[in-house]
């Protein structure tokens, strides 16, 4: 059982967070350019704003697998870089819940490429600063990305 869910776990780390970094860092380059014209980066935008929301839930899956390995064999539960890389973890996200998507489905919302956008999503819009949003966001995807780096030393070492 533990071989299952540590596969599950690796193989969910790959598929889930993978995604989710590279839709994070491409973001902001798209949505500057989207704003100075490009067309075709208002569909990028759109769709990274999607895969970062979607694939970044779906990510949670990552941590509870983990927990499920922790679970399955006693020994990992001594070993403290486990709950240093489950700390880092819900750091992670909160950075990727809390900083980063608020501010992807406002800029997305501003450039027309939120079709589910509310009112409060038009109010954010209206308020988005374009010198620096698109900063603010590639800053914390740096430090998302960064923070899975760590983990995956973490786990590695």
């Amino acid at each position: 059982m533990n071989q299952l869910f540590l596969f599950l776990h690796i193989f969910a780390a790959i598929a889930l967070l993978g995604p989710v970094t590279v839709a994070t860092s491409g973001f902001a380059p798209k949505a500057k350019a989207a704003h100075n014209g490009d067309a075709v980066a208002k569909g990028s935008v759109a769709m990274l704003y999607r895969i970062s929301h979607m694939y970044g839930l779906l990510s949670l899956l990552v941590p509870l697998l983990g927990i499920g390995v922790m679970i399955a064999t006693g020994a990992y539960w001594r070993d403290g870089r486990f709950h240093v890389s489950i700390l880092l973890s819900v750091i992670a996200w909160a950075v990727l819940i809390f900083l980063i998507l608020p501010r992807q489905r406002a800029i997305a919302a501003n450039l027309g490429v939120l079709p589910d956008a509310d009112d409060k999503d038009r109010d954010k819009a209206a308020g988005v600063n374009w010198d620096k949003d698109p900063k603010m966001v590639s800053m914390f995807s740096g430090i998302f990305a960064l923070l899975w780096v760590v983990i995956f030393i973490l786990m590695v070492i």
